[in-house]
């Protein structure tokens, strides 16, 4: 059985929602699609952030991303800022249960080395 992905409409392009995991256990985030793909999150080692939470690359306020993930609810909101290297970085709580409609397979494999890695 193939499950479909949703996909998200930026500047005129169709991206997918890629999920994926950082070596030190935090979700990463990407919009990719067959000639191009982009960093969503950032993995900031020396920043702590609380479980559930996730560092945004500041340029997706830039180029309108962040608007789109809030339409689509994948960012349930947006929970403070900090400033990295003189950069204000936004840190958000994404919708697990929505993200899941647009990488079903990333999501659960992201929760499977998340548990083993705990």
């Amino acid at each position: 059985m193939s499950i479909r992905r949703k996909k998200i409409k930026l500047k005129g392009k169709n991206y997918n929602i890629g999920v994926y995991t950082y070596s030190n256990g935090r979700i990463r985030l990407r919009y990719e699609n067959s000639t191009e793909c982009h960093d969503i999150t950032l993995n900031l080692d020396d920043v702590y952030i609380d479980n559930g939470k996730v560092i945004l690359d500041p340029f997706i306020q830039n180029n309108g991303l962040m608007k789109i993930l809030k339409k689509n609810r994948i960012i349930k909101e947006i929970c403070g800022t900090i400033n990295y290297n003189y950069v204000d970085v936004p840190i958000a709580i994404l919708n697990m249960g929505i993200l899941r409609t647009y990488d079903y397979d990333g999501v659960n494999k992201h929760l499977e080395k998340v548990s083993a890695y705990e």
